[in-house]
């Protein structure tokens, strides 16, 4: 499947851009990164921090994918560029991989840009890739790059692959020595969301969020039962005042016959409090996990001009 650049917007617009116990979140046993969602975003550089960002828990994902694909619909693809749009389910392993070998997935702005965590197979994916029309270049520490013309340039070791278009970040596969996990604001969302998101999208620092008060705003979802998923808005404010002014606007999307009816408002303690909104999610319009993503209802309210 070839993506161009507009497939990838359509599916990513959101980003600025049997039910039982679904185990998400960070455990950092064992070797390479870890996971939830510190250790994702531990692969974007720190230079990146205006970028918006999407994350998903792949793992998780596939198993409330698989308990009920109507609620969690959203979500088919994984956040995996290659998979999406139902490339997963027909020969996905002309990539050379699939997505059960995928731990982690994270997009910049419009999916231009990829980094996947998980075990791969090094030559199988040279191999496939060869197929589809690639060069392969061996690298000194085992990584591979593959490139074809108007396509998109992909490098991939043993536990991450990265690929990005002509108009995308150059991801690497190593995580660099700073992230964006060392930036104040994305501290304070990520702690807010909590680190055991099975998904998450941040809007990122554009410095024209700043006029409406906010830093950083990211919105989470949890799902110890996947019959009863819940999303969380946070939104890092630039004081005390703009948090008040930001808590308003949410506030009033609870009211009676709104669609967050309902759901609470928070405002966090500090010179620079996170204001945060929680919600069950339904198969209700507007309601599904990543919905607000689509719709835009909830962040366009506090993020537009």
């Amino acid at each position: 499947m070839r993506m161009t650049r507009k497939c990838v917007v359509t599916v990513l617009v959101g980003a600025l851009g049997a039910a039982g116990l679904v185990s998400c979140g960070a455990d950092d046993s064992g070797d390479g990164e870890g996971t939830g969602l510190t250790a994702a975003l531990s692969g974007v550089p720190a230079s990146q921090a205006e970028q918006a960002i999407t994350y998903r828990d792949v793992s998780a994902a596939r198993r409330l994918v698989a308990a009920d694909k109507s609620l969690y619909r959203g979500l088919d693809g994984y956040g995996i560029i290659e998979f999406m749009q139902g490339a997963h389910t027909a020969r996905p392993r002309s990539y050379g991989f699939e997505a059960k070998d995928v731990t982690a997935s994270v997009l910049l702005s419009n999916g231009y840009s990829q980094r996947l965590t998980g075990t791969f197979d090094v030559d199988a994916v040279r191999k496939a890739m060869r197929k589809r029309g690639y060069t392969a270049t061996e690298g000194d520490d085992g990584a591979v790059r593959l490139r074809k013309k108007g396509q998109a340039d992909i490098e991939v070791s043993a536990d991450a692959r990265t690929s990005q278009y002509v108009d995308g970040v150059k991801l690497p596969l190593d995580p660099p020595d700073r992230s964006v996990t060392d930036d104040p604001a994305y501290k304070a969302v990520v702690s807010c969301l909590g680190d055991d998101v099975y998904e998450a999208s941040l809007y990122g620092k554009n410095p024209g969020y700043r006029k409406q008060g906010i830093t950083l705003l990211g919105i989470g979802g949890h799902a110890d039962d996947a019959a009863h998923p819940t999303e969380k808005l946070c939104a890092r404010t630039t004081s005390e005042d703009a948090a008040e002014k930001v808590a308003a606007e949410l506030r009033a999307k609870t009211a009676p016959g709104e669609r967050f009816t309902g759901a609470k408002v928070n405002v966090g303690d500090g010179d620079t409090p996170v204001v945060s909104i929680i919600w069950k999610n339904s198969t209700k319009p507007g309601m599904r996990p990543t919905d607000q993503d689509r719709t835009g209802e909830l962040p366009m309210a506090l993020l537009r001009p």
